[in-house]
């Protein structure tokens, strides 16, 4: 009776072995299963069979988990190492000097919010031209002007390796885009494909055992962003010509109000002490701040227009509607701009730092 229990104790062993992944079943299933069959057996010998099987199924969960976790992990590095090789800078030259550096790269840096603040005010102050009426809102007309101006300045600073002074003009240009699929209902369409477009190249990554080196400047993108990731939050900060738009877009005589002026400024002063500052806290700062600044005086300008009429029951004060909104604008490119660093944090958090025993 005792080996016929024990024989299926060691049957129903086997089937729960199935559980574990296959490389683990190859590797130490059949020593699993002889230790498993010898201890039952000296169990049974003790009247304890019972007992022991009890045991052993109670623990098994916390075994698969255990397993599970080290295989998932053991691809995580394998594919993160593979990463390393395939985008590896060790024989690249050292990247070329930012603002931080240079201060013919910080005017570098800097130009496209020159030109983005002087077309601003020209449009708003001294039109040049008879501007379509609700330009603000016209994606046409948005596209004729922005994607001119910054997808040859990207493209050119893609074939260079991405230097800092790209960013600005690749975050503006990813801006209108959005803005764009947003105002026609393309956005779960573009977000399912980001996604897939993620999933495919690592997993092609990840079935490649040995990856060839990707090319250069793609190798320099990375090096550029080892060196300095709140260039990420830099690129978030090029769309800000965007956001002021949006923020003023609803406002009341903008071309007699010193507040869109103020925006403009804030906007080009938050970019110069961004390429000139050195601590990451401190660029991460200036550019929140910055940001916070011009989106909060397009508040200002609402309360000073509706101060400024009081008696007119045709302008009412701004109200809690008109306060969420704008602070619904101002959390969204708030996380926008901290993302990178929160992405940078978590990747250091769930990093594994050893492997563990069963």
């Amino acid at each position: 009776m005792a080996k016929w229990l024990v024989s299926l104790s060691s049957r129903t062993y086997t089937w729960l072995l199935c559980l574990y992944p296959s490389e683990w079943r190859q590797k130490f299933g059949e020593e699993m299963h002889l230790v498993f069959t010898e201890a039952a057996t000296v169990a049974a010998q003790q009247g304890g069979l019972g007992l022991f099987f009890w045991r052993e199924l109670r623990d098994i969960p916390q075994s698969l988990a255990k397993v599970y976790w080290y295989d998932w992990t053991k691809k995580w590095r394998q594919g993160a190492q593979r990463l390393h090789e395939a985008t590896s800078a060790a024989d690249l030259p050292l990247p070329p000097p930012d603002g931080r550096d240079s201060w013919r790269q910080a005017v570098l840096e800097l130009s496209p919010f020159l030109l983005a603040a002087l077309l601003l005010l020209l449009a708003t102050y001294r039109p040049l031209i008879a501007l379509p009426p609700g330009w603000q809102r016209n994606m046409g007309f948005l596209e004729q002007i922005i994607v001119p101006l910054t997808l040859p300045i990207f493209l050119l600073g893609l074939a260079r390796g991405l230097p800092r002074w790209a960013y600005p003009s690749g975050g503006l240009l990813t801006g209108y885009y959005a803005l764009a699929a947003n105002q026609f209902g393309l956005r779960p369409f573009l977000v399912v494909m980001l996604l897939a477009t993620i999933i495919l190249a690592l997993v092609a990554l990840a079935t490649n055992p040995q990856p060839a080196p990707l090319p250069i400047p793609l190798r320099r993108v990375g090096q550029g962003l080892s060196v300095d990731w709140s260039r990420l939050s830099f690129a978030v900060y090029g769309a800000l010509p965007l956001v002021i738009i949006i923020a003023f877009d609803d406002g009341y005589a903008n071309n007699r109000t010193p507040y869109l002026a103020l925006a403009v400024l804030v906007m080009v002063a938050g970019a110069l002490l961004y390429s000139r500052s050195r601590q990451t806290l401190t660029q991460l700062g200036v550019l929140v701040g910055a940001m916070s600044l011009a989106i909060w005086t397009a508040w200002l300008d609402k309360l000073s227009f509706a101060g400024g009429l009081e008696n007119w029951i045709m302008a009412p004060y701004p109200g809690a509607a008109a306060l969420a909104w704008t602070m619904q604008l101002w959390l969204t490119w708030t996380f926008l701009i901290l993302a990178p660093a929160l992405l940078t944090t978590l990747s250091q958090a769930v990093r594994p730092k050893r492997m563990f025993s069963l």
